[in-house]
């Protein structure tokens, strides 16, 4: 056991940045009796830049008790629209996940943080970050400073504490950045119902031809998120691409799409390539880079990171470990967990609309192919699960998928 003397902090942990991932942590640390310090730099709610499609498995993280103001719509199924205009749809019975405005599902997790006893700070803009031997400190932009025994940063993509504390260079790397531009479009409610043909269950993806980039479609009650994402060098000019692809999409779904106030963000991709822990401190969701590399999806990866970032530290609290040999065990722990996805996920995303064309498309034929899709949502199977699950699986689906086929033809010819 480290017998290290530890002086007299403020707190126990410092979280900086109350989206999903430094919420969650808060949440997990503060139900323990840890003493949180969960600072945000803006007022809660704060607008965020984001889809806001979140996906079962990060609900399982919540136990599903997200209040139903907060959820847009129930999510069963997704539809990738390719630029041939074919499409491939996958819907099943289970819920896959929810949409929701992001500011008030932020504002849930900080408030449930809160109420399980973590000092929520807002308006607390964290402008340095450093650690030693006998403490983690951050200043702050009105010039006050707060020590703990350990820190997390949760401060997003352009994460102040990583690159403070050395994990993240100061220039990004635009080869392992993404960068995209969204929109939320009030239509009203048959707007949604028209541009959804009727069913707003449904997630449209619409990869892009010649990028490595993807576009989008998420119904909620009365607006369509619309947004485009991919990799950093492939994203300009931004502003004309996604102007070019909203008229397009304006076209396909008849609908005209209007707003003032369109968003430019950055994606997080180093991952698991990138350090995320360091002597009294670790990174969790976008400060990491946790985020899915061919659905760009990094919400469910968020709040995950920040289960494991608090049972690690809660392990160490309690046996008076400090240094950064005992908080690589977290790096371990999502190495584990989102190596194998991510990286399967990576090589589909850099294959672009040929993965679509050669392997959606024909997919979507297949019964198992939407209880996969479901079971990917739910956390229940990852990217790496799928080849020997479809090994598995498709003797009995082969007679169905011959069926189907030759019916398809036959109807063609008629």
């Amino acid at each position: 056991m480290n017998m290290e003397v530890v002086s007299e902090v403020d707190y126990d942990v410092i979280v900086v940045g109350a989206g999903p991932a430094g919420s969650i942590a808060s949440y997990e640390l503060a139900r323990a009796g840890i003493r949180i310090a969960l600072l945000e730099k803006f007022t809660i709610p704060r607008d965020k830049p984001c889809g806001g499609a979140v996906m079962a498995r990060g609900l399982h993280i919540v136990r599903g008790k997200i209040p139903k103001r907060i959820v847009e719509q129930m999510i069963h199924g997704l539809r990738f629209v390719l630029p041939d205009g074919k499409e491939a749809q996958f819907k099943s019975d289970r819920l896959i996940g929810i949409t929701v405005f992001r500011s008030l599902f932020d504002e849930f997790l900080a408030k449930r943080a809160e109420a399980a006893g973590a000092e929520l700070h807002e308006n607390a803009r964290v402008v340095l970050a450093s650690t030693s031997e006998h403490h983690a400190q951050v200043k702050l932009r009105n010039g006050d400073q707060l020590e703990a025994k350990f820190l997390i940063g949760a401060d997003g993509v352009n994460s102040i504490v990583s690159r403070s504390l050395g994990l993240r260079p100061k220039r990004k790397n635009p080869f392992r950045i993404g960068l995209g531009m969204e929109a939320d479009f009030h239509v009203g409610h048959e707007g949604v119902m028209e541009a959804t043909r009727g069913d707003p269950s449904i997630l449209e993806i619409i990869p892009v031809d010649g990028r490595i980039s993807y576009g989008w479609m998420f119904p909620k009650k009365e607006h369509l998120a619309i947004g485009i994402a991919g990799a950093s060098v492939h994203m300009h000019p931004l502003r004309p691409i996604f102007e070019s692809f909203r008229k397009k999409l304006e076209a396909r779904i008849g609908i005209d799409l209007k707003t003032d106030k369109k968003r430019t963000y950055f994606l997080g991709g180093d991952g698991i390539l990138g350090k995320n822990y360091t002597r009294r401190a670790l990174l969790v969701g976008d400060a990491a880079g946790f985020v899915d590399p061919m659905m760009g999806e990094g919400i469910a990866y968020a709040m995950r990171s920040g289960q494991l970032a608090a049972a690690v530290i809660k392990r160490c609290l309690d046996q008076d470990l400090y240094l950064e040999k005992h908080l690589i065990e977290y790096q371990a722990l999502c190495h584990d967990e989102f190596a194998a996805n991510f990286a399967m996920a990576e090589r589909a995303a850099l294959k672009g609309t040929s993965f679509a064309e050669s392997v959606l498309i024909h997919a979507q034929a297949l019964k198992m192919s939407s209880e996969l899709l479901a079971a990917l949502a739910r956390g229940e199977i990852g990217y790496s699960d799928i080849p020997a699950l479809v090994v598995r699986n498709l003797p009995r689906e082969i007679p169905r998928f011959v069926r189907t086929t030759i019916q398809s033809r036959i109807l063609k010819k008629q």
